[in-house]
């Protein structure tokens, strides 16, 4: 694969994680964890870890998007750095995304089959999270395919 694709390549996915990092920071800016507990009658505890994992997530992403930046910056980028770099996004964003830390919630891998929702939460969750994490969904299923069937096959 030449630096050109590579290029492309890196670009499509910090373009991916640009509007993650943009919409993850709005939601989070925008959230407290008493609004979340005034949506819905949710245990505390679980309120905190679903804040927790998308915390994480959101700060995976941010040092994703950095690297994505630097990458395209740099005038060579070799095939070896760039797999490196796709299979790190894809395990510690894509992959925390669909099954984060402690299975706050985790991926329906039957919803193509049974027409249900992708995302199930392990307990009630407040319905601005809800919404929030479906918001995502769609742009990470298109990466995840992205990275893991594009982007690897080329390298």
């Amino acid at each position: 694969m030449d630096n050109t694709l590579i290029k492309d390549e890196t670009e499509k996915v910090a373009f991916f994680l640009e509007n993650v990092v943009e919409k993850m920071t709005t939601y989070m800016n925008s959230i407290t964890i008493r609004s979340l507990e005034d949506e819905a009658e949710c245990e505390r505890p679980y309120l905190l870890e679903l804040l927790r994992a998308a915390r994480s997530l959101l700060v995976f992403c941010e040092e994703a998007l950095d690297v994505c930046r630097q990458m395209i910056r740099n005038s060579i980028i070799t095939p070896s750095y760039a797999r490196q770099l796709f299979e790190k996004i894809y395990y510690q964003c894509i992959e925390r995304f669909f099954h984060p830390k402690n299975d706050t919630w985790y991926e329906n891998s039957r919803c193509s089959y049974t027409d249900s929702e992708m995302i199930i939460f392990r307990k009630t969750a407040p319905p601005s999270f809800i919404r929030f994490i479906n918001s995502l969904e769609k742009d990470f299923i298109t990466i995840r395919e992205e990275i893991d069937f594009g982007v690897q096959s080329h390298l």
